[in-house]
Protein backbone atom coordinates (compact mmCIF):
# COMPACT_ATOMS: atom_id res chain seq x y z
CA UNK A 1 0.00 0.00 0.00
CA UNK A 2 1.55 3.36 -0.98
CA UNK A 3 2.32 5.56 2.00
CA UNK A 4 -0.31 8.11 0.98
CA UNK A 5 -3.12 5.51 1.20
CA UNK A 6 -2.35 4.35 4.73
CA UNK A 7 -5.26 4.82 7.16
CA UNK A 8 -3.30 7.07 9.53
CA UNK A 9 -2.88 9.60 6.71
CA UNK A 10 -6.66 9.82 6.31
CA UNK A 11 -6.94 10.68 10.01
CA UNK A 12 -4.30 13.40 9.70
CA UNK A 13 -5.93 14.72 6.53
CA UNK A 14 -9.40 14.89 8.10
CA UNK A 15 -7.96 16.86 11.02
CA UNK A 16 -5.96 19.07 8.64
CA UNK A 17 -9.08 19.73 6.51
CA UNK A 18 -10.98 20.61 9.70
CA UNK A 19 -8.51 23.44 10.28
CA UNK A 20 -5.70 21.50 11.96
CA UNK A 21 -7.57 21.04 15.23
CA UNK A 22 -10.60 18.91 16.07
CA UNK A 23 -12.41 18.23 19.34
CA UNK A 24 -13.91 14.83 20.23
CA UNK A 25 -13.48 11.26 19.06
CA UNK A 26 -17.21 11.12 18.34
CA UNK A 27 -16.84 14.10 15.97
CA UNK A 28 -13.86 12.46 14.23
CA UNK A 29 -15.80 9.19 13.81
CA UNK A 30 -18.85 10.97 12.36
CA UNK A 31 -16.69 13.08 10.04
CA UNK A 32 -14.98 9.92 8.80
CA UNK A 33 -18.29 8.17 8.22
CA UNK A 34 -19.98 11.07 6.45
CA UNK A 35 -16.90 11.84 4.33
CA UNK A 36 -16.76 8.20 3.27
CA UNK A 37 -20.41 8.44 2.20
CA UNK A 38 -19.45 11.51 0.17
CA UNK A 39 -16.63 9.71 -1.64
CA UNK A 40 -13.54 9.79 0.60
CA UNK A 41 -13.00 6.04 0.11
CA UNK A 42 -10.79 5.65 3.19
CA UNK A 43 -11.41 1.92 3.40
CA UNK A 44 -12.61 2.20 7.01
CA UNK A 45 -15.32 -0.35 7.84
CA UNK A 46 -18.20 0.76 10.07
CA UNK A 47 -20.61 -0.97 12.43
CA UNK A 48 -23.40 0.45 14.58
CA UNK A 49 -22.31 1.38 18.10
CA UNK A 50 -23.53 3.63 20.94
CA UNK A 51 -23.07 6.90 19.04
CA UNK A 52 -24.10 5.58 15.62
CA UNK A 53 -21.72 4.41 12.88
CA UNK A 54 -18.34 3.57 14.40
CA UNK A 55 -15.14 2.28 12.85
CA UNK A 56 -12.56 0.26 14.79
CA UNK A 57 -10.32 0.79 11.74
CA UNK A 58 -10.56 4.56 12.20
CA UNK A 59 -9.93 4.20 15.93
CA UNK A 60 -6.78 2.16 15.21
CA UNK A 61 -5.71 4.68 12.57
CA UNK A 62 -5.94 7.45 15.21
CA UNK A 63 -3.44 5.54 17.36
CA UNK A 64 -1.16 4.95 14.37
CA UNK A 65 -1.35 8.60 13.31
CA UNK A 66 -0.25 9.59 16.80
CA UNK A 67 2.50 6.95 16.91
CA UNK A 68 3.90 8.13 13.55
CA UNK A 69 3.87 11.76 14.68
CA UNK A 70 1.15 12.86 12.27
CA UNK A 71 -1.30 14.01 14.94
CA UNK A 72 -1.28 14.76 18.62
CA UNK A 73 -4.13 13.87 20.97
CA UNK A 74 -4.60 15.82 24.17
CA UNK A 75 -7.36 15.54 26.72
CA UNK A 76 -9.60 18.16 28.26
CA UNK A 77 -12.42 17.90 30.78
CA UNK A 78 -15.89 19.36 30.40
CA UNK A 79 -16.71 21.95 33.03
CA UNK A 80 -20.34 20.81 33.26
CA UNK A 81 -19.68 17.23 34.38
CA UNK A 82 -15.93 16.58 34.29
CA UNK A 83 -16.17 14.12 31.38
CA UNK A 84 -12.92 13.72 29.44
CA UNK A 85 -12.76 14.44 25.71
CA UNK A 86 -10.03 14.45 23.09
CA UNK A 87 -8.50 17.38 21.25
CA UNK A 88 -6.68 16.36 18.07
CA UNK A 89 -4.13 18.54 16.30
CA UNK A 90 -1.97 18.01 13.27
CA UNK A 91 1.49 17.49 14.75
CA UNK A 92 4.00 20.20 13.87
CA UNK A 93 3.84 21.47 10.33
CA UNK A 94 3.49 17.98 8.80
CA UNK A 95 3.80 19.28 5.27
CA UNK A 96 5.54 16.04 4.32
CA UNK A 97 2.43 14.04 3.46
CA UNK A 98 0.01 14.29 0.60
CA UNK A 99 -3.46 15.61 1.29
CA UNK A 100 -5.80 12.77 0.35
CA UNK A 101 -8.94 14.82 0.67
CA UNK A 102 -9.78 16.77 -2.49
CA UNK A 103 -10.83 20.42 -2.42
CA UNK A 104 -14.57 19.64 -2.45
CA UNK A 105 -14.29 17.27 0.53
CA UNK A 106 -12.04 19.76 2.34
CA UNK A 107 -14.81 22.37 2.08
CA UNK A 108 -17.38 19.84 3.31
CA UNK A 109 -15.09 18.88 6.20
CA UNK A 110 -14.91 22.50 7.32
CA UNK A 111 -18.70 22.75 7.02
CA UNK A 112 -19.24 19.56 9.02
CA UNK A 113 -16.73 20.64 11.66
CA UNK A 114 -18.83 23.73 12.38
CA UNK A 115 -21.89 21.57 13.14
CA UNK A 116 -22.93 20.53 16.64
CA UNK A 117 -21.52 17.07 17.41
CA UNK A 118 -24.95 15.70 18.37
CA UNK A 119 -26.37 16.87 15.02
CA UNK A 120 -23.47 15.06 13.28
CA UNK A 121 -24.23 11.93 15.32
CA UNK A 122 -27.90 12.10 14.35
CA UNK A 123 -27.12 12.73 10.67
CA UNK A 124 -24.72 9.79 10.51
CA UNK A 125 -27.20 7.58 12.39
CA UNK A 126 -30.14 8.57 10.16
CA UNK A 127 -28.08 7.74 7.08
CA UNK A 128 -26.98 4.43 8.63
CA UNK A 129 -30.54 3.42 9.57
CA UNK A 130 -31.90 4.30 6.14
CA UNK A 131 -29.09 3.05 3.91
CA UNK A 132 -27.33 0.26 5.83
CA UNK A 133 -29.98 -1.23 8.13
CA UNK A 134 -32.77 -0.35 5.66
CA UNK A 135 -35.15 0.60 8.48
CA UNK A 136 -38.47 1.56 6.81
CA UNK A 137 -39.30 4.21 9.44
CA UNK A 138 -35.87 5.58 10.34
CA UNK A 139 -37.42 8.58 12.10
CA UNK A 140 -39.22 6.48 14.70
CA UNK A 141 -36.19 4.23 15.10
CA UNK A 142 -33.74 7.09 15.59
CA UNK A 143 -36.02 8.62 18.22
CA UNK A 144 -36.18 5.25 19.97
CA UNK A 145 -32.39 4.79 19.92
CA UNK A 146 -31.32 8.37 20.56
CA UNK A 147 -34.09 9.65 22.82
CA UNK A 148 -33.54 13.20 24.08
CA UNK A 149 -30.77 13.82 21.55
CA UNK A 150 -33.44 14.06 18.82
CA UNK A 151 -35.26 16.87 20.63
CA UNK A 152 -34.96 20.67 20.46
CA UNK A 153 -34.76 20.67 16.66
CA UNK A 154 -31.55 18.60 16.47
CA UNK A 155 -33.11 15.81 14.37
CA UNK A 156 -34.53 18.38 11.97
CA UNK A 157 -31.08 20.01 11.71
CA UNK A 158 -29.54 16.59 11.02
CA UNK A 159 -32.07 15.92 8.25
CA UNK A 160 -31.38 19.35 6.71
CA UNK A 161 -27.63 18.67 6.91
CA UNK A 162 -28.04 15.38 5.04
CA UNK A 163 -30.17 17.14 2.42
CA UNK A 164 -27.50 19.86 2.07
CA UNK A 165 -24.88 17.14 1.57
CA UNK A 166 -27.04 15.28 -0.94
CA UNK A 167 -27.15 12.18 1.26
CA UNK A 168 -30.26 10.13 2.08
CA UNK A 169 -32.59 10.03 3.82
CA UNK A 170 -34.10 13.22 2.49
CA UNK A 171 -37.57 12.70 3.96
CA UNK A 172 -38.73 15.49 6.23
CA UNK A 173 -38.92 14.78 9.92
CA UNK A 174 -42.21 15.05 11.71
Amino acid sequence: MPVSRKPEYYVADIIRAAGGRLASRVRLQKLGYLLDQLGLDSGFRYAYHHYGPYSRDLDSAILDAEAFGLVQEDYKYRQSDGARYSIFQVAGENADFTILIDGHLQKLTKRLTSENVTVLELAATAHWLDQIEKVPDWQTEIRRRKGWKTEDGRLEKAARLLQELGLPPTATTG
